[in-house]
């Protein structure tokens, strides 16, 4: 179970740390950014207007 949360995490902090190198941020909003990022990709798979 460790094992797999540490994966989970550590992919989770890649994440960040990229889309922080992408805007240029802090690490609180690229995490801000790539959540507003999966739910607006979750809302147009779903056929919702964004």
């Amino acid at each position: 179970v460790n094992n797999e949360l540490r994966t989970y995490m550590m992919r989770a902090f890649t994440d960040i740390k990229d889309m922080c190198k992408k805007l240029d941020c802090d690490l609180r909003m690229g995490a801000f950014s790539l959540g507003l990022e999966r739910v607006a990709r979750a809302t147009n798979l779903r056929g919702w207007e964004v």
